[in-house]
């Protein structure tokens, strides 16, 4: 199991990674010895630093150079910061040696350098600080170039190759304390300590992403290895929970999806239902409105025809009326006596003349006799009581019309 751990643990050593990945806590990077074996770059913002900040890493030397230079920033040529590997350089806008008090060649070591401007630079070793001065009153500048292993400005010269192993380059914005920095170093190379810290801004997991020239490779430094299989093994088990959980989740979907195409057919099916319902209905719907087409047409007709039979009924009711009438008229003739016609205004109330006589003398020659008398009700009531049914009854009458 471990031969095969430390496969994968070199396997990973091989490629970037990624900003915020845990896994740069077990990378290191590891420097040739010529001119030409450097990282280069120009960090995003290093306006954090202008007047405060602490730089710390680990680093393990390998090339015995006069002056070599781990880090090198350098905005103008009067500001600028240069760290080394053996004490010559710890400078913030001005020297500052320590020589002689950092370990020996092939020694894996923690370093820490914090600066405020105007007040203390410190050096620290494995937590322990070795040494200070006044730091200069100028802020740090900004526009420059961060190069690692080699002077930014002054690449061909080989006092200032580093050529050793550098890991967790990490740049705070503030001063760090001596309680604080000695809590890194006694954690160890592959701790997190300081990713707890806000005010870390320049990160070494964005370094291992930049530009590298010559020989510059990535590895996993042996004592972070007992480390790196214990937080891959952490790994793997937490991967193969969380794929026991996936596979559960997956049937779980599986098992949802298939009750989903139940219900989906089922919901299909009861929509082809529905859909056919649906057209039969617009058959009997188009049916009904063909049928109520065909009866509000019949319906027009009978209103029609209605209407017509109401302008007979109406013609015919004016002639009943009117036959009503007549026949009323006719049962009223039905009594009327030639005497009756005395009642009407040619003679009632007028004078009896020649020229009514004569009117009447075909019928009633008897009437002569009254010539010259008023017809009255008196005397048409007469005529009708005792002469209807008498047609030689003149000679009843004298002369004057009396009997």
């Amino acid at each position: 199991m471990v031969p095969v751990l430390i496969a994968v643990v070199l396997a990973f050593s091989r490629p970037s990674v990624a900003a915020g990945d845990t896994e740069q806590r077990f990378r290191a990077l590891s420097f040739g010895r010529t001119t030409s074996d450097y990282v280069q770059f120009q960090p995003d913002d290093m306006s954090p630093f202008q007047s405060s900040f602490t730089a710390c890493m680990w680093m393990k030397r390998a090339h015995d150079a006069s002056n070599p230079i781990v880090l090198h920033y350098h905005p103008s040529d009067e500001i600028m910061i240069i760290i080394g590997s053996n004490g010559y350089w710890n400078s913030v806008n001005k020297g500052f040696q320590l020589t002689g008090k950092f370990p020996e060649l092939g020694e894996w070591f923690h370093y820490a350098m914090s600066w405020v401007s105007g007040g203390t630079q410190r050096v620290y070793i494995n937590g322990v600080e070795i040494g200070s001065t006044s730091a200069a009153s100028s802020n740090l500048r900004l526009g420059g170039n961060i190069a690692l292993g080699i002077n930014e400005q002054s690449t061909k010269y080989t006092k200032y190759i580093f050529g050793g192993q550098l890991h967790k380059l990490n740049m705070f914005s503030e001063e760090l304390s001596a309680s604080q920095i000695r809590e890194m170093s006694e954690a160890g190379m592959c701790s997190v300590v300081e990713e707890k810290y806000e005010t870390r801004k320049l990160k070494w997991e964005q370094i291992l992403t930049e530009q590298r020239y010559g020989n510059v490779t990535e590895f996993s430094p042996e004592s972070c290895l007992p480390d790196h299989i214990k937080y891959l093994e952490a790994r793997l088990n937490k991967t193969e929970s969380e794929l026991g959980l996936t596979n559960s989740r997956l049937l779980d979907t599986e098992i949802k999806l298939k009750s989903t195409e139940h219900q989906l057919q089922t919901v299909s099916t009861a929509l082809n239902s529905t859909v056919k319902d649906l057209t039969d209905t617009e058959t009997q719907l188009n049916k009904t409105q063909t049928e109520l087409a065909e009866k509000n047409s019949r319906l027009k007709e009978t209103e029609t025809k209605l209407k017509s039979t109401l302008k007979e009924l109406l013609t015919v009711s004016t002639t009943l009326n009117h036959t009503q009438s007549l026949l009323e008229d006719a049962r009223r003739l039905e009594t009327v006596s030639r005497w009756d016609v005395l009642f009407t205004s040619p003679y009632l109330n007028k004078l009896f003349t020649t020229e009514l006589y004569d009117q009447l003398v075909n019928s009633w020659d008897m009437m002569e006799k009254f010539i010259g008398v008023n017809i009255t009700e008196g005397l048409v009531q007469h005529f009708k009581d005792h002469h209807e049914e008498c047609e030689n009854c003149e000679d009843d009458y004298d002369k004057n019309g009396h009997l």
